[in-house]
């Protein structure tokens, strides 16, 4: 598949950045800088034909080690190896969609332990006084953090339609944080490279393995988890900031039917505003594979 790399230098940040939340600060960029009837004029593109697909970030170089029937290994501590490993390179990656597990056996990633890791960290600030701008002694906050290391992550899209306004849309996310905890510095980040590159397919695929989270339907191998995010933007202060729970595949899910889906409708009770619709983004982001 062809796609636009966006090359990321991250520091700490709350979670890896997902496609779905990535595309919601996109679309509350449209928002801020274009109006009200630019962002409503974007979303109708993506309900029927989206301009682009994006994905979630993985380490520079790797891909998400796709969901495929497990090795039977005898070993505890290869099996014990082997279930850690969460990134794969390119090269090792186009090996397991074309031969299956077998082929971590001889990958670096097992046997030189060379594959990429999000480290969950804690982090401490202090609070601050919001009338004085001064640090409140005796008032301390410690978070759960995500240390990604000094390796840059990437963000892949497919592009449909010219859409030139995502490098600038993206170094204006970095500048002012991705996900939660932005308002205390969490989520970071700068565009520091793109490119135009193809990723890894299998040839005659049987199957496809998403980078994105997307929502399960047909058969497969999935990784379930039940997602419950919060609303972005001016909304975040609205009566109920939560979006409406629903159980999405996780990157690295594989389906037998190429997957598709598109947006998803979390809007809260009650609504932050009259007349508005909360969407989620949850198109996957296929690409073939041999089982």
């Amino acid at each position: 598949m062809r796609v636009k790399a966006f090359h990321l230098a991250l520091g700490s940040i709350s979670a890896p950045p997902s496609a779905p939340t990535l595309w919601g600060h996109l679309a509350w960029w449209v928002r801020y800088t274009q109006g009200e009837a630019a962002l409503i004029e974007w979303l109708e593109a993506f309900r029927h034909d989206p301009p682009f697909l994006i994905s979630s970030a993985f380490p520079r170089g790797y891909l998400p080690r796709p969901l495929l029937p497990q090795l039977q290994e005898s070993d505890t501590e290869r099996r014990k190896a082997l279930k850690g490993i969460r990134y794969l390179s390119f090269a090792t990656f186009g090996r397991v969609i074309r031969e299956g597990e077998k082929a971590l056996l001889e990958s670096p990633e097992l046997k030189e332990k060379k594959a990429p890791k999000a480290t969950l960290a804690t982090q401490t600030r202090v609070g601050i006084n919001r009338t004085t701008g001064t640090a409140q002694e005796g008032i301390l906050f410690t978070d759960r953090v995500y240390w990604l290391g000094e390796r840059e992550w990437t963000v892949y899209v497919q592009l449909r339609r010219e859409a030139d306004y995502l490098a600038e849309a993206l170094a204006h996310i970095g500048t002012f944080g991705y996900g939660g905890k932005a308002s205390v510095g969490l989520g970071r980040f700068e565009v520091v490279d793109t490119q135009e590159m193809d990723l890894p397919e299998a040839p005659s695929p049987t199957h496809y393995v998403t980078l994105s989270p997307t929502l399960p339907k047909g058969e497969g191998y999935w990784a379930l988890e039940t997602y419950w995010g919060r609303l972005g933007g001016h909304y975040a202060q609205a009566e109920t900031p939560f979006k409406r729970p629903y159980l999405r595949a996780k990157e690295g899910s594989v389906f037998r039917e190429q997957p598709t889906t598109g947006l998803l409708d979390v809007t809260p009770e009650p609504a932050p505003e009259g007349g508005v619709k909360i969407w989620e983004y949850l198109y996957a982001f296929p690409l073939g594979v041999r089982v």
